[in-house]
C-alpha cells in the first residue's frame, strides 16, 4: 500500500514511539489521527506542531470505551478522509516490587488486560468496520449488507505487542496481555483477510521511552548478557521503519515481526550474582 495520500490513526499519538510513527507517515505524505488521553488542548497543540496545514489533528478517547473509539475514527474519517487504517501503539505497563505472591499482580494484570488488550481489539474492529462502513452498511442503514470480498487492497492496522509476547523475566501480568494483542492480530487478519485489510503485528524489544523509564537497568542489563545483535535498546526510528516497511509490503499479514536484536530472555534466579537478586535494585519490575 502506498502511504501518500491515505490516513491513518495512530493511537498514543503523543507518546514517544507513537508521535515517531505519526511523524513518519505525515513525511511520507499521510495524513494522522492521533488518539491519546492528554487534553484536548495539549493534543491539539501536539497536532499543530507535526503539521501545520491540518494533515493531523488529535482527539481525546479513551480506547477501552468501544462507542467513543466508534465516534473518534467517525470523525478522523469524515474530517482527514480516505481512511486506511492504524498504528495501534497505545498501552500501558504496570509494576510492582519483587515478591514472591502470584496474586499481588492480579489488580495490575485486569487493568493491562482492558487497556492493552480489549483496548487492541476495540480500535482494530472500530477501524476495519469504519474502512469497511460503505460495503458493510450499503444502504446507509444500521442493518448489515450481504456478506463481500474483495481482491482489491484495502487497508492495514499495525498493533504494538512487545517482546515480552513470549512471556520472561518478571513480566506475569504484563506479558500475557501483549501475547494476547499477537494472538488479536492473527485473528482479526484472518477475519479481515475477505475484505483486503490486512493486520500484523511488532514485538520491540527495551525502547528507552516514559513507558520503559522503570525498567532500564534491569532490562538493559540483560540486553548486554543475552542479546546476539545489537546488544542494545531499540530506537523507535527503527520501529517506524518496520511500521512503513508493513504498510508498503503487501505480502505482510497475519504476523508478528520481533524487532529485538535475538534477545533470549533469561529469568534471572535470586542470588547468584553476588548473593543478590539484582532485581531488588529495579523495584518497578513486577
Amino acid at each position: 500500500m502506498k502511504i501518500s495520500g491515505k490516513t491513518f490513526i495512530v493511537t498514543g499519538g503523543t507518546g514517544g514511539l507513537a508521535s515517531d510513527a505519526a511523524r513518519m507517515l505525515l513525511a511520507e505524505g499521510a495524513s494522522v489521527g492521533l488518539f491519546d488521553v492528554v487534553p484536548t488542548e495539549t493534543g491539539d497543540a501536539f497536532a499543530q506542531s507535526l503539521s501545520g496545514e491540518g494533515k493531523a489533528i488529535y482527539v481525546k478517547v479513551d480506547i477501552t470505551d468501544s462507542a467513543a473509539v466508534k465516534v473518534a475514527v467517525r470523525l478522523v474519517s469524515d474530517k482527514l478522509h480516505n481512511l486506511a487504517g492504524c498504528v495501534h501503539c497505545a498501552g500501558i505497563s504496570l509494576k510492582r516490587p519483587l515478591s514472591n505472591v502470584v496474586a499481588e499482580s492480579i489488580g495490575n494484570f485486569e487493568k493491562m488486560l482492558k487497556v492493552n488488550t480489549v483496548g487492541t481489539f476495540i480500535v482494530n474492529a472500530q477501524v476495519a468496520d469504519e474502512i469497511n462502513r460503505p460495503l458493510n452498511f450499503p444502504d446507509g442503514s444500521d442493518k448489515p449488507g450481504p456478506f463481500w470480498t474483495s481482491d482489491e487492497e484495502r487497508g492495514v492496522i499495525v498493533n504494538l505487542a512487545s517482546a515480552a509476547s513470549r512471556p520472561y523475566a518478571r513480566t506475569l501480568a504484563y506479558g500475557p496481555t501483549k501475547a494476547a494483542v499477537v494472538g488479536i492480530t492473527e485473528a482479526m487478519a484472518d477475519f479481515l483477510g475477505p475484505s483486503g485489510i490486512r493486520v500484523a503485528s511488532i514485538s520491540p524489544s527495551i525502547i528507552m521511552s516514559p513507558l520503559n523509564a522503570g525498567l532500564g537497568g534491569f532490562f538493559t542489563d540483560d540486553l548486554l548478557k543475552h542479546a546476539i545483535f545489537p546488544r542494545a535498546p531499540i530506537g523507535s526510528e527503527q520501529i517506524s521503519s518496520t511500521i512503513k516497511w508493513i504498510i508498503e509490503t503487501g505480502a505482510i499479514n497475519a504476523t508478528n515481526i520481533f524487532v529485538d536484536g535475538g534477545w533470549k530472555m533469561v529469568v534471572t534466579k535470586p542470588g547468584i550474582e553476588g548473593g543478590k537478586d539484582p532485581r531488588e535494585s529495579w523495584p518497578g519490575v513486577e
